[in-house]
């Protein structure tokens, strides 16, 4: 299953869910003055890498629980 990460800079941290979470877009999914960007990635482990290169918080959506299969 795809996953999809949004990173938000306006309240510094990473979350992590399923792709098709209904969290993700639930303010229209797009950000007019860039306070955060979305980013796809195959699997749950590429996901988790990359965001620990970005020295935020991260955070599994509680919503989608990206951590089941």
């Amino acid at each position: 299953m795809p996953y999809e990460m949004y990173e938000n800079r306006a309240n510094p941290h990473i979350t992590i869910h399923k792709a098709g979470c209904r969290h993700l877009r639930k303010h229209g999914g797009e950000h007019k003055y860039g306070q955060g960007e979305y980013h796809k990635h195959e699997t749950l482990e590429k996901a988790h890498s990359y965001a620990q290169t970005r020295n935020l918080p991260i955070i599994l959506c509680s919503s989608c629980n990206p951590s089941s299969k």
